[in-house]
């Protein structure tokens, strides 16, 4: 927490000493590391290895309500990332990446892609697997 309360307010925080904190943290006070993951999702909201260590606490914390809450979370939010293209393409160039996507087999009629992007993918496994644990058990 010293890189936090060291930062002046129009100072940028810096994203890999402030994981490297919040990892050392871990080993005393997992809850405290949980707040501090949950600190640096608001600044840097697309940072997936943020996400899978909130996950990975809550899971050692047996709290898997909040671990869903952390899957679904993230889930949407890159959902939003992969909707929007990151720069503006011509019609033809379009029309020839879903001729070629589809012709593949990567995705159906209309474009629509077969395959989840990772971290997505993956995070969807650990969803369904929670949730079959949780009916069974």
């Amino acid at each position: 927490m010293a890189i936090v309360k060291n930062i002046k307010k129009n100072e940028p925080l810096k994203l890999i000493p402030w994981l490297e904190e919040a990892g050392e943290m871990e080993k005393q006070d997992k809850e405290g590391a949980v707040k501090e993951y949950k600190k640096i999702v608001t600044v840097y909201p697309l940072n997936e290895k943020v996400y899978d260590r909130l996950m990975i606490l809550y899971r050692q914390l047996k709290m898997p309500g909040d671990e869903l809450l952390w899957i679904n979370k993230p889930i949407r939010i890159f959902e939003e990332k992969f909707k929007t293209p990151a720069s503006k393409t011509s019609a033809k160039v379009a029309s020839l990446s879903k001729s070629l996507i589809r012709s593949m087999g990567l995705a159906d009629k209309k474009g629509k892609s077969y395959y989840l992007p990772q971290p997505i993918a993956r995070w969807t496994k650990r969803k369904e697997l929670l949730e079959k644990k949780q009916k069974t058990g």
